[in-house]
């Protein structure tokens, strides 16, 4: 079995570090952010929100994004063509040994962008107001202050970050030895 641990695995291979799946706040059409700000609000008395009663109220809508999100519904004979136009293909995002991949979530043949390991010296995560609620957030990649890629309604962005910069820490710091 592979494992991506610095050291262990040959530079020229290319192993799955980690992967996550990104939040519903990035459904199409801003509908998750646009939930995400009706689910923040704060009016009544805790636990009985306003917020709190509007996500129970539109939880299986929710959950029909959720499934649109991770599960390959744009393969189905009969629901593909309309989840294609929706813009529910399942994605996720994949650090590896060499890069960070935003690819197809069932079976990773399609790569939507690829950021290599190399190309940037820093990672902002920006937050909009439809986001906080789902604890996600946007995860924007610089090299010298210029964007060299983003990555959308990322689930819990610190750890991925986190992961995101020791993966490149090890990537560069191995290809300056090497």
């Amino acid at each position: 079995m592979k494992q991506a641990i610095a050291g262990v695995v040959a530079f020229d291979d290319e192993i799955t570090v980690m992967i996550v799946y990104p939040s519903i706040a990035g459904a199409p059409g801003g509908i998750g952010k646009m939930l995400g700000r009706l689910f923040n609000i704060q009016i009544g008395i805790k636990p009985l929100t306003v917020g709190n009663l509007i996500a129970l109220a539109s939880a299986p809508l929710c959950a029909g994004l959720w499934i649109g999100r991770v599960f390959p519904v744009n393969r189905l004979p009969l629901i593909g063509p309309l989840a294609k136009k929706l813009g529910l293909a399942p994605q996720r995002y994949r650090i590896t040994t060499r890069a960070i991949l935003s690819e197809d979530a069932f079976d990773g043949s399609s790569i939507q962008e690829t950021i290599a390991l190399d190309s940037f010296d820093e990672i902002e995560i920006a937050i909009d107001a439809g986001q906080s609620w789902y604890d996600c957030g946007d995860l924007i990649f610089k090299q010298a202050g210029a964007v060299t890629g983003r990555l959308e309604s990322v689930s819990r962005p610190e750890s991925f970050k986190a992961a995101c910069i020791k993966s490149q820490m090890s990537f560069v710091g191995v290809k300056k030895a090497i």
